[in-house]
């Protein structure tokens, strides 16, 4: 009996200790949430800054109402209340002051789209106008042929074309014109599609004369051309100093060493005169084929200048006078027998501009 008491007793001094230890563990993890979330909040609410001028409590918090939306104080700025004024439903009731302001000036320059603007002109250095002598070859890209495509404008500036009912006035059209042109009066093919080109250009040219190595007629590929691609094609000389272009009656002087000024359209028909120096001049009369106003290069002599002028018989005698003013302004002459000259008894003078040489037969 003794000894089933002291089992009881030994077994009621563990048990009821891990009983209260069980328990203790239970309410400690029941309550832990709570108390943690209570922790957080009072921290929460501690580091809230609480606005100026507001009361605090005894516990040096701020007194203010817990949002409904969280545990914490999140102050929100005041915004200005942004009152829109009706919009008016006619566009006339708009103040004329209030739409000069709202509108802002522009440089902008629009145009009226339902206006027809014209097409800008064609530059006359890129259009080419046919006429009489120039050469066409015309071909049409949808029919081969083994015949001539070249074709002449003729002198009344019409165009002879197998493909025509009657010639074609073409004078006065670019190419492109021409083309359309044939294009619509060829009614033996159907849908011809004709091109038009120039071959030889001849109705377009200038004159140039004077201090150059290949004077003559220079023809013109365009309608106007700049004055300096046709005086290469003269090759002016060394001696060059000045150009002329004559132009209806009109005269331009243009200076060779400015080349913009040699950049100057020349129409066709336009005559050009290139001049040396000024008082470059000498002057021939007399017994000679080409009497009259000379231009004397630098180091010409007496025969170089009567062979200039065209020359003078052989089969006689002649002798030169050279006339030519002294430092006072009176003129002195010498005679120069030309045959003494050939022969190489006679030394050939040396001319200067302003002297006059007249040819006489005899001694």
């Amino acid at each position: 009996m003794m000894k089933n008491t002291s089992l009881v007793f030994l077994f009621l001094l563990v048990a009821v200790p891990a009983a209260t230890a069980q328990t203790q563990i239970r309410a400690r993890m029941t309550g832990a949430p709570s108390t943690v979330q209570e922790n957080q909040n009072s921290s929460t609410r501690n580091r809230t800054v609480a606005p100026n001028n507001t009361p605090l409590n005894d516990a040096g918090m701020a007194n203010q109402p817990k949002p409904a939306w969280g545990d914490s104080g999140v102050p929100v700025a005041a915004h200005p209340t942004v009152v829109t004024p009706p919009r008016p439903t006619n566009t006339r009731d708009i103040p004329r002051a209030a739409v000069n302001q709202l509108v802002k000036p522009t440089s902008l320059n629009v145009g009226n789209s339902t206006t027809a603007r014209p097409a800008p002109a064609t530059a006359p250095t890129s259009t080419y106008r046919v006429g009489i002598g120039d050469v066409l070859d015309i071909r049409l890209s949808n029919m081969a042929t083994r015949e001539s495509t070249l074709f002449t404008v003729m002198k009344n500036g019409v165009l002879e074309y197998p493909l025509l009912a009657k010639p074609l006035n073409v004078a006065g059209l670019t190419p492109d014109e021409i083309a359309r042109r044939l294009g619509a009066e060829i009614k033996v093919i159907q849908n011809p599609r004709p091109s038009v080109s120039v071959r030889d250009y001849a109705s377009h040219f200038v004159l140039i004369t004077g201090a150059v190595d290949n004077p003559g007629r220079k023809v013109m590929r365009r309608e106007a051309m700049p004055l300096f691609t046709l005086l290469a094609e003269a090759l002016p000389r060394s001696d060059a100093a000045t150009v002329t272009v004559v132009r209806n009656g009109q005269e331009t002087s243009l200076s060779v060493n400015r080349t913009d000024e040699l950049s100057m359209l020349v129409m066709p028909g336009d005559v050009i005169r290139v001049s040396p120096a000024s008082g470059l001049f000498v002057y021939v009369g007399g017994e000679i084929a080409a009497a009259g106003e000379k231009e004397l290069r630098q180091g010409m002599t007496l025969t170089q200048l009567l062979l200039a002028a065209g020359g003078v018989r052989q089969d006689r005698q002649f002798t030169a006078k050279i006339s030519r003013r002294d430092g006072s302004g009176f003129l002195r002459s010498q005679d120069h027998n030309l045959k003494a000259i050939e022969q190489g008894k006679a030394a050939d003078p040396l001319l200067q501009a302003g002297d006059r040489i007249e040819v006489r037969s005899g001694m």
